[in-house]
């Protein structure tokens, strides 16, 4: 497998650990924001893979990532 895909993975991985780590400090002043947050943390981060995806088959001549393990 391409080391960049472990990496995007990864710093995706953290972005949405990072993302949580502050909702669950948001969750003490409000449960709103914290909830809402904690639906960026999922959200942001599955959404720009979905994205890079995307524009990587785009760049390939239609061809999708595939994964091969």
């Amino acid at each position: 497998m391409k080391i960049w895909l472990v990496a995007l993975i990864l710093s995706l991985m953290f972005t949405g650990l990072g993302i949580g780590y502050y909702a669950t400090r948001l969750y003490e002043k409000s449960v709103a924001k914290g909830f809402f947050m904690t639906l960026l943390g999922i959200i942001v981060p599955f959404t720009i893979f979905i994205v890079f995806v995307y524009f990587y088959g785009i760049a390939n001549n239609g061809h999708p990532l595939q994964f091969k393990w």
